[in-house]
């Protein structure tokens, strides 16, 4: 049976518990992997592939979004980091919200906190939700995932079974809901290509050249 959503958090919660009592300068040794992607690029297959090939935890959409709503009822996640990695995060956030003129209300700092609290463990590979705005500034490779648009509407098309039309309307639908995420919640452009440290298109690449590409990059 597969694991819920909320058993995975559990599971995670318990294993950087575990982590901080077995290495107390595990908070100091930062790996993280940030994967932004174009809808139909297979950014979703590049960071499961990745996460999978070094052992990373994947943190995505749903998984982030449960941990935002577990955090609104609990601390436990956010408390296993320790006092002195946690005001780390506060004054990170804070940052944050002072660089890009955020107005932040109660889901945007939780986000915040929670993705820097997955950066200040490690061995992460996040997905999505605008990890490469939170994370700018702590040991992580940001990643842009593109292709061209014939061949990303081709791609819908075969994997959700619909129209040519309306491949390319849920494309565009897609990415300009992710475009709107990031500017909203990081007052940043998704798009630019500044925001990253490495962009790969696999219309050229295949997936798992994407994967060995990224692995030579974090060395």
């Amino acid at each position: 049976m597969n694991r819920s959503i909320h058993q995975i958090i559990d599971e995670q919660i318990r294993r950087w518990e575990l982590g901080k009592k077995e290495s107390p300068a595990l908070v100091q040794a930062i790996n993280v992997i940030t994967i932004s992607r174009e809808c139909g690029s297979r950014g979703q297959e590049v960071a499961e592939k990745l996460a999978k090939k070094l052992g990373f935890d994947l943190f995505h959409h749903e998984i982030l979004e449960a941990m935002i709503e577990t955090s609104k009822n609990s601390k436990a996640l956010l408390q296993t980091l320790d006092e002195k990695a946690m005001n780390i995060v506060d004054d990170i956030v804070s940052a944050l919200v002072h660089e890009h003129h955020l107005w932040p209300d109660e889901y945007s700092k939780l986000l915040l906190r929670i993705l820097n609290t997955i950066g200040k463990h490690g061995n992460a590979v996040i997905l999505g939700r605008g990890g490469n705005c939170a994370l700018k500034k702590c040991n992580t490779l940001r990643v842009r995932i593109v292709a061209p648009d014939a061949m990303r509407r081709e791609y819908l098309q075969k994997a959700r079974d619909l129209s040519p039309d309306d491949a390319r309307n849920l494309m565009i639908s897609i990415d300009a809901n992710r475009t709107a995420f990031v500017k909203r919640y990081f007052n940043s452009d998704a798009n630019d290509p500044s925001n990253y440290d490495l962009i790969l298109n696999t219309g050229t690449l295949s997936v798992d050249k994407a994967v060995q590409t990224i692995q030579c990059a974090i060395g």
